[in-house]
């Protein structure tokens, strides 16, 4: 009866662990304002991303003045911008006004398949660099536009709470069902060994689970503005690479597990038989 017991606690040990990984990333990397930000932010130092908010600072500023020529002055301060620092702290702010479009319920009256960044700091960053001056009036926030024909704003809301629900209980369940099957078993090296294999079930999963994330993105995003879609699948990519190697850590976690609880196994199976 306590195998029984034991076994039917390592399953439930093992399925939470499969569960615990991809959603504690998600709710860590992805529902996270501030993890969400961290992780996108890393896209700021790749030249794709950087070279089309310089396009769109050079575009904004010519609609703003109406000069072409403040546009084509503009290009080179804004690429010569994104490469500095300061870049990098503004696009972690339209990184939260993109998680803000995507976590919070919209306003009645929203376009739900608009996305408006304000790229206002960008612009004055950018021209601070400037040695002449630029005619551009801000009088009011300077935003890029961006079509999401396949999301809605605030359509991750309700998805953001339960991943995290079900991150919390995946987590307490794996631990609190691995302890019950090893203080239940008869032989614990052998529910070590399995709960190994859990994690790396866990592992391969959640590394599939990156890769299909991906796939499943430049999908969606097929009918979007090429240049936008580019940088939302770097941003992606970005985050579905921090899957990957939690993945990575929770297979080679398990493998050590499995390779342990084999090793108790033999060794006390020696013992039995002594």
């Amino acid at each position: 009866m306590r195998s029984v017991v034991s076994g039917l606690f390592t399953v439930v040990a093992m399925v939470c662990m499969i569960v615990a990984v991809p959603s504690v990333w998600l709710t860590q990397r992805v529902v996270s304002t501030d993890g969400f930000v961290a992780s996108a932010s890393e896209a700021a130092k790749i030249s794709e991303v950087q070279d089309y908010f310089s396009q769109k600072v050079a575009d904004s500023i010519e609609q703003a003045s109406g000069s072409k020529l403040a546009s084509n002055v503009a290009l080179p301060l804004a690429q010569s911008y994104s490469r500095t620092d300061a870049f990098v702290r503004d696009f972690a702010e339209v990184a939260r006004q993109q998680h803000d479009w995507l976590f919070t319920q919209p306003a009645p009256d929203a376009d739900l398949h608009l996305m408006e960044l304000d790229i206002t700091p960008m612009i004055n960053d950018a021209i601070k660099q400037a040695s002449i001056p630029v005619p551009v009036s801000f009088d009011r926030p300077i935003l890029v536009t961006i079509d999401q024909r396949q999301i809605t704003a605030g359509s991750m809301e309700d998805s953001g709470k339960l991943v995290t629900v079900a991150a919390w209980v995946s987590v307490i369940g794996a631990i609190v069902a691995a302890l019950l099957a090893l203080l239940l078993a008869v032989r614990r090296s052998t529910v070590l060994a399995w709960l190994g294999v859990g994690g790396v079930l866990a592992g391969v999963i959640g590394a599939l689970l990156a890769v299909a994330t991906k796939s499943v993105v430049s999908d969606r995003l097929a009918d979007t503005d090429p240049s936008a879609r580019n940088t939302i699948e770097v941003v992606v990519g970005g985050i579905s690479d921090d899957l990957t190697q939690l993945s990575l850590l929770v297979g080679v976690g398990g493998l050590i597990v499995l390779a342990v609880g084999g090793v108790a196994r033999v060794v006390s199976g020696r013992r039995a038989l002594a």
